[in-house]
């Protein structure tokens, strides 16, 4: 049986807490997680998200941007590390899939924060 990374339990546990509308608990361990993993985008949209609920504005559009920019970094990345061959190089990949959805996820709850 496989064993989760100890940031996915700490993931999971701040999740619990946003899912049980408990948003101010969610805030403070999606804090800690990024205090140790600045770059996990999962922390950061959820922190954003937690932020949006209890109605710090500002501080979620601020969160949401991270988050997008770490999925532009990590797409990047990922392309360049890439191996592509001419029979490959227009392949979609699940990871190219996961990019795509964070980035439509993480626009759209920009776009509703920004029109309020």
């Amino acid at each position: 049986m496989a064993t989760q990374s100890p940031v996915s339990d700490l993931l999971s546990r701040a999740w619990n807490y946003q899912r049980d509308g408990r948003s101010d608990a969610a805030i403070t361990e999606f804090q800690k997680i990024i205090q140790q993993y600045p770059k996990d985008i999962d922390a950061n949209y959820g922190l954003a998200l937690a932020q949006k609920a209890v109605g710090q504005k500002e501080a979620a559009v601020a969160t949401f941007r991270v988050a997008l920019d770490l999925i532009d970094q990590s797409k990047q990345a990922y392309e360049a590390s890439r191996e592509r061959t001419a029979d490959t190089d227009n392949i979609k990949t699940p990871e190219d899939d996961r990019f795509q959805m964070l980035d439509r996820m993480v626009k759209q709850r920009l776009a509703e924060l920004e029109q309020k």
